[in-house]
């Protein structure tokens, strides 16, 4: 399962998604300026909340693992460029900037700056990327009206946003790898199954009481 929320926000000890810290490595220095990214990675607020890095892990080395991985897995070029453009739009609409206009609940840019970047990167009109997140089109009836939003209504959708796009990607790339890898009829008499119990690791208290219950549970289940 996706961990979405991580799309937007990190604990302390985390980081977001590895790739977003690959595609700011050294393995393809013509990507940032293609990208767009022209700050330092902390500025960038969706996925610098926390941890930069990882003990033990070369961003530049496993960026070229996995842009390697994009052509052994038979995804064009231009699939693969589209990707790290949603990738770098999602750092850019974090920072985006909006303000409340004065006596009045509704929000309006504070700068368009990141958000002709993003819009850019996605392939889309600037005003109505920020049209979309201050005045959204919502159905009220059987009519479609334009409603108005304040900052912290903005800022929740921008959120919002970042994780849905997020996920479609991710959700896309696997089917894309399930395609590729089909072996296209040939039965399937064996299978490796993984399963993944991480998680316990980020409570405060009670780790090694809940890995304890954890390993009596499959002890019992186990023959």
């Amino acid at each position: 399962l996706l961990e979405k929320s991580r799309v937007i926000r990190q604990a302390p000890g985390e980081r977001c998604y590895h790739i977003f810290y690959q595609m700011t490595s050294d393995y393809k220095p013509e990507l940032k300026p293609a990208l767009l990214l022209d700050r330092p990675m902390r500025d960038y607020w969706f996925v610098a909340q926390a941890e930069l890095t990882v003990d033990g892990m070369n961003d530049t080395e496993e960026f070229q693992l996995t842009d390697e991985a994009f052509d052994i897995l038979h995804f064009s070029p231009e699939e693969k460029m589209n990707c790290y453009r949603l990738m770098s739009a999602h750092m850019h609409i974090g920072i985006m900037k909006f303000k409340q206009r004065p006596r009045e609940e509704q929000a309006e840019p504070d700068g368009t700056d990141e958000a002709e970047k993003a819009a850019q990167m996605y392939g889309v009109d600037t005003e109505e990327l920020l049209k979309s997140f201050t005045h959204p089109r919502v159905k009220v009836g059987t009519e479609w009206v334009n409603k108005g939003q304040n900052v912290e209504q903005v800022t929740w959708a921008v959120g919002a946003m970042g994780k849905a796009i997020y996920a479609r990607v991710f959700n896309w790339l696997v089917k894309k790898c399930n395609n590729t890898l089909d072996q296209k009829g040939i039965p399937r008499d064996y299978f490796i199954g993984v399963l993944d119990i991480a998680g316990f690791e980020i409570f405060d208290v009670s780790f090694t009481l809940h890995l304890f219950y954890m390993t009596s549970s499959w002890t019992r289940k186990i023959p």
